[in-house]
C-alpha cells in the first residue's frame, strides 16, 4: 500500500512535468510585479507575503545579515529571534520557542519545533548541528503551526529558505581568520544562466575552529571543530508557467573533545568525587564553569554529523492555478563519544550513533476560486528509517576502582513510521479591510520500533534490567488554525489567531531502567501524542513614512500531554507532563530614521509553567520523603523558559568617500535565568547574561568588496547550554554536576569580493 501511495506521487510529479511542456504553446505569459525593496518577503502561510500582512508572529533573520556577523550555526540563531532557544547538548539539540519544545535525553524524540528547508520536513535534531550555507533568509514562526506546516510543529517552526540560481550572473568570495583562538572560514557561489532555459547555482563553504576549552590536563585544546559543506542547484525554465529546481547538497561537522565542564564537582564528603577530583589535579581539578577542564576522555571524546539531501521542487502556473510539487531524500549519519563524568578518571563514558534515511513527497495546488477567495489543497506523504545506538561503558577496573565495576550497557534502538498528511487552506477577502485564513490538515502516521538492552559485566546500578521490546503506534491527528487580519490602512494590521499544533507520540530509546519501570509501573515503552492550543492578538505597523517598524504579540499557549525527559542523576524520567502553559508579549521593532543610521530592538516576557505535573523529578531542596510516584511539579517553570529575553542593534553605515563606506554595528542580548532540569537546582541552570557582538566594516559603495572585523561574545561570558546531576557521583550531599558551554569571545577578521 505504501509502495502505491509513492507511486501515484511520483507519477504525479511527472504528469506534472509533462502537462506543463504540453501546455507551453497556449499558456499566458507569467505576470510580474516589482516588490518594494525595504519590505521582508516570507512564506510561512505556503504563499509569499510581506511580513506585515502575515497573521503570525514570525520572526526573520536575512542571509546577508547571517554572513556579515559570523552566524555560522543554529545555535548562534538565538540572539536575534525573541523567544527562541536553541541548545546543543550531551543528547539531542534542544529548541524551544516561547518555553516548550521536548526534552533532549530521549534521542527517539522528534522536535516539537519544526525544521524545513526549502519546504521540506526533518525529523532529526542532528540535521541542526550542519553550517549555513548561501541561505537567503531563515524565518522562525512562533506558536502551534500544525495546520500549516503539519506534524510537531506543535510550539513553532524554524524554516531555512535558501538562495536560488539566477538569470543572471552572480558570483561571491569571503575568507576569514579568528585570530583568539585560531581557525579560518571560507565559503563561495557563483550563479549563472548555462542555456536560455537553464540556470546553475554552486555554494560551497569550508572551515575550522580551533578548541575553545583548554584542557590542562592533556594540554590540548578541547571541542575544536572543522566543517565542509557543497550544493549545487539546476533551475529550469522551459516555459513562463513552468519550472522545476533540482537541489544536491552534502554537508559534514567534526568536533574534536567535548565542552563539558563541572559546576561543582562535589562536597569533600563524597568519596568518589574526591577520587575523580585528585586524578584531576587535586587543588587545581577543575571545579566550576570556565573555558578550561581537567578531563581525560577514553576512547577520546568527539562528534561528527554527515547529511546528504537530494529534492526537486516543480511548479506549475496555468492559468490561475498555482500548482507545486516537491520530492526530497535526506540521509542523516551521526556518532559522539562523550566522558559523562569529565575527569582524570574514566569511569563512565558514552557512544551515541545514528543513521536516519526520510523520503518526503508533497503536492499542492492553489486556485483564486472567486475574486477574493483563494483555495489551497494538498497532501505530504513522509517516510523515516531511524537506527539510534547507545552504548554506555563503566571503567571502574581500567581506573583502578572496584566501586565502579567494569561494565557495558548496549542499547541499540530502531523503528520506521511513515505519515500521510492532507490539508487544506482558505483565504478570503471578507471585507476590503478584513481578511481571514483558515487552515485544516488530517494526520495519520504509523511507527514501528524495537528497543533492546543487554548488560555484560556487574550490573550498575542493579536493576538496569536486559530486555527486548517491540511495539506499534498507529495515530489519527486533527489541526486546524483560523486567523483574522484587519487593515487599519496600508501601514496598520493588526491580526487575532486561533491554532492547534500535534506532536505524535513514540518509544522510549535510551532508558537502562525502562522494563524495571515498566514491571513496577512507573513507565510505559511508549508515550502519547502532545497537543497544543494557543490563542494570539497581534499587531503589525509600519509608521513615520515607513522608517518605523512595531510588531507586538500577545499570547496564550496550553499544551495538554507534554513530552518530557529528564535526566535526575540516577535515571532518566520521560513520558508525558498532564498540562503547562505558557502566555506572554513579544516586540520587535526596527528604525530607519536616515540612510546613515538603523536601530533595533527586540524583547519577549515569558510565563511558562507546569499547570499539572504528577511523576515530575523532585526539586532539589525537596524534603528526603519526596518520590516522584507521588511528586507533582504544578506552579513550577518549564525548563529552557528565561522569563525575559531582549536584543537590540545600533548600525551606522558613514560615507567616508565618493565610493567607500563605513559601517559600524554594536549589538546585545540578554537572558535571564534558565533552568535545564526539571529539579530547578540553580547548578543545573543557567544563570542572567548579557552578551555583546559587534562589526566593523570598510566597503565600497557598490558592495562589491569588503573587509570586516567582527566580535562575537566580546564580555566572554560563560554560557551553559546544557547542564546535568553528574552520574554516580551525584546524591544530594555530594551535589555534583555537570554543564556544557558556548564559545568564549571571538575576533574575526574577513574579506569579500562579490562579482
Amino acid at each position: 500500500m505504501r509502495r502505491g501511495r509513492l507511486g501515484i506521487f511520483l507519477a504525479g510529479g511527472a504528469m506534472l512535468a509533462m502537462a506543463a511542456t504540453a501546455h507551453a504553446q497556449t499558456a499566458p505569459a507569467a505576470s510580474t510585479q516589482e516588490a518594494d525593496p525595504s519590505e521582508i518577503i516570507v512564506t510561512a502561510t505556503k504563499e509569499k507575503q510581506t511580513l506585515q500582512q502575515v497573521p503570525i508572529s514570525v520572526g526573520v533573520v536575512n542571509g546577508k545579515a547571517m554572513a556579515d556577523q559570523g552566524v555560522r550555526l543554529f545555535t548562534d540563531l538565538q540572539s536575534s529571534v525573541p523567544n527562541l532557544q536553541i541548545d546543543n547538548t550531551n543528547g539531542n539539540y534542544a529548541i524551544t520557542i516561547r518555553g516548550l519544545g521536548s526534552g533532549s535525553s530521549n534521542l527517539a524524540f522528534e522536535q516539537s519545533v519544526g525544521l524545513f528547508v526549502d519546504g521540506v520536513y526533518s525529523s532529526r535534531a542532528r540535521s541542526l548541528q550542519v553550517p549555513f550555507l548561501d541561505i537567503e533568509r531563515v524565518e522562525v514562526v512562533r506558536g502551534p503551526q500544525g495546520a500549516l506546516f503539519g506534524k510537531n510543529t506543535n510550539a513553532g517552526a524554524i524554516s531555512i529558505i535558501t538562495r536560488r540560481p539566477t538569470r543572471d550572473f552572480q558570483a561571491e568570495a569571503r575568507i576569514g581568520g579568528e585570530m583568539e583562538h585560531g581557525g579560518f572560514n571560507a565559503s563561495t557561489y557563483v550563479s549563472a544562466p548555462i542555456s536560455n532555459t537553464l540556470s546553475l547555482r554552486l555554494s560551497g563553504e569550508a572551515g575550522r575552529a580551533d578548541g575553545y576549552i583548554d584542557n590542562r590536563l592533556t594540554g590540548q585544546k578541547d571541542n575544536s571543530s572543522k566543517y565542509l559543506a557543497g550544493r549545487a542547484q539546476l533551475l529550469w525554465q522551459p516555459t513562463s508557467d513552468f519550472e522545476a529546481l533540482l537541489k544536491v547538497e552534502a554537508f559534514r561537522n567534526e568536533i574534536d573533545g567535548s565542552n563539558a565542564v563541572y559546576n561543582n564537582l562535589g562536597a569533600a564528603s563524597c568519596a568518589l568525587c574526591n577520587l575523580v577530583r585528585n586524578a584531576s589535579g587535586g587543588a587545581n581539578a577543575q571545579q566550576y564553569p570556565g573555558f578550561w577542564r581537567t578531563s581525560r576522555g577514553n576512547p577520546a571524546e568527539f562528534d561528527f554529523t554527515k547529511s546528504r539531501t537530494g529534492e526537486l521542487t516543480m511548479t506549475w502556473t496555468p492559468d490561475d492555478w498555482n500548482i507545486t510539487s516537491i520530492t526530497a531524500f535526506q540521509k542523516i549519519d551521526a556518532s559522539r563519544t562523550f566522558n559523562t563524568i569529565p575527569g582524570g578518571l574514566p569511569l563512565l563514558n558514552t557512544l551515541q550513533a545514528e543513521r536516519t534515511t526520510q523520503f518526503s513527497q508533497e503536492v499542492r495546488a492553489a486556485k483564486n476560486i472567486v475574486d477574493g477567495i483563494k483555495a489551497t489543497v494538498g497532501v505530504t506523504y513522509t517516510h523515516a528509517d531511524s537506527s539510534i545506538l547507545q552504548d554506555v561503558y563503566y571503567t571502574g577496573n581500567a581506573a583502578g576502582l572496584a566501586t565502579v565495576p567494569d561494565g557495558l550497557a548496549h542499547r541499540p534502538f530502531d523503528q520506521k513510521s511513515w505519515s500521510l498528511s492532507p490539508y487544506a487552506i482558505l483565504d478570503a477577502d471578507l471585507t476590503s479591510q478584513l481578511k481571514f485564513n483558515g487552515s485544516l490538515r488530517y494526520s495519520y502516521e504509523d511507527k514501528t520500533a524495537r528497543a533492546q538492552s543487554v548488560f555484560t559485566g556487574v550490573r550498575r546500578p542493579a536493576n538496569n534490567l536486559d530486555y527486548d521490546l517491540s511495539g506499534e503506534r498507529r495515530e489519527k491527528l486533527w489541526d486546524y488554525s483560523a486567523r483574522l487580519r484587519y487593515e487599519f490602512s496600508k501601514d496598520i494590521y493588526a491580526y487575532l489567531s486561533y491554532a492547534t499544533g500535534t506532536k505524535g507520540g513514540g518509544f522510549i530509546s535510551n532508558d537502562g531502567l525502562l522494563l524495571y519501570n515498566i514491571i513496577n509501573n512507573k513507565g510505559r515503552f511508549d508515550f502519547d501524542s502532545e497537543r497544543a492550543r494557543s490563542w494570539e492578538l497581534g499587531t503589525k505597523m509600519r509608521l513615520l513614512d515607513r522608517r518605523l517598524d512595531i510588531d507586538v504579540a500577545l499570547f496564550r499557549t496550553k499544551f495538554h500531554n507534554l513530552q518530557v525527559s529528564s535526566y535526575n542523576g540516577t535515571a532518566f524520567i520521560t513520558g508525558n507532563a498532564a498540562e503547562a502553559k505558557s502566555q506572554g508579549v513579544e516586540l520587535d521593532t526596527r528604525f530607519r530614521p536616515n540612510h546613515v543610521l538603523s536601530m533595533g530592538l527586540s524583547g519577549a516576557y515569558l510565563d511558562a509553567k507546569y499547570i499539572d505535573y504528577p511523576g515530575g523529578p523532585c526539586v532539589y531542596n525537596a524534603p528526603s520523603t519526596c518520590s516522584p510516584l507521588t511528586n507533582n511539579l504544578a506552579g513550577s517553570p518549564l525548563v529552557r523558559a528565561p522569563k525575559w529575553k531582549g536584543s537590540g542593534y545600533v548600525q551606522v553605515d558613514v560615507p567616508v568617500s565618493a565610493d567607500l563606506v563605513l559601517t559600524a554595528r554594536g549589538s546585545a542580548d540578554h537572558t535571564t535565568r534558565s533552568y535545564m532540569q526539571g529539579d530547578l537546582n540553580p547548578l543545573n541552570s543557567q544563570a542572567p547574561y548579557t552578551r555583546y557582538d559587534a562589526r566593523i566594516a570598510i566597503h565600497n559603495s557598490g558592495d562589491k568588496w569588503e573587509i570586516a572585523l567582527v566580535g562575537r561574545n566580546l564580555s566572554n561570558e560563560v554560557i551553559a547550554t546544557q547542564a546535568f546531576n553528574t552520574p554516580l557521583l551525584y546524591t544530594a550531599a555530594s551535589n555534583s554536576h555537570v554543564v556544557m558551554i558556548a564559545p568564549p569571545r571571538t575576533i574575526s577578521i574577513e574579506a569579500m569580493i562579490r562579482y
